[in-house]
């Protein structure tokens, strides 16, 4: 019977933000396929935030050869009882810069200033097509951040 592994692929920030006991981290960003040999006998069972970077990651690993690998069924955003740690998520943070972003565009656009409404229509657009990708860059950089970086690496 093979062991199982519960690899988490979010950033570093995101895992500590609440993950599920005894999973390992290894971010999609930073994917090497060799990161994985040591658990080529293990069944790897993947989850992220929404599935979206698991599956990538299931569909990499399944085309170089690795035959036990599976999705988990609940990703982080639906677990009920994950740890909340110190300091803002980085879906908080992120949050928090949209709507400063916006904020800025709309507050330029009625202080006579219309360009600055060009910066909310490109938000839009973004938004759209990162949910079409199902990858946020915005995002994805906020977890690079300085005080998000995981200390001890």
């Amino acid at each position: 019977m093979k062991t199982a592994v519960i690899i988490d692929v979010r950033e570093p920030k995101e895992f500590r933000d609440g993950s599920i006991d005894g999973a390992v981290n290894l971010p999609f960003t930073q994917f090497h396929i060799d990161q994985y040999n040591d658990y080529r006998e293990h069944v790897i069972c993947l989850l992220c935030q929404s599935g979206s970077r698991a599956n990538q990651a299931k569909e990499r690993l399944l085309s170089s050869g690795f035959e036990h690998v599976i999705l988990l069924d609940r990703h982080i955003e639906n677990l009920q009882d994950k740890k909340k740690a110190m300091g803002w998520s980085v879906d908080r943070q992120f949050r928090l810069t949209l709507g400063l972003l916006f904020g800025i565009s709309f507050t330029g656009y009625f202080l006579d200033t219309p360009q600055t409404l060009y910066f909310g229509v490109a938000i839009v657009c973004a938004l759209i097509i990162t949910s079409i990708i199902d990858r946020c860059y915005l995002r994805m950089g906020i977890a690079l951040l300085p005080w998000n970086k995981d200390k001890t690496s």
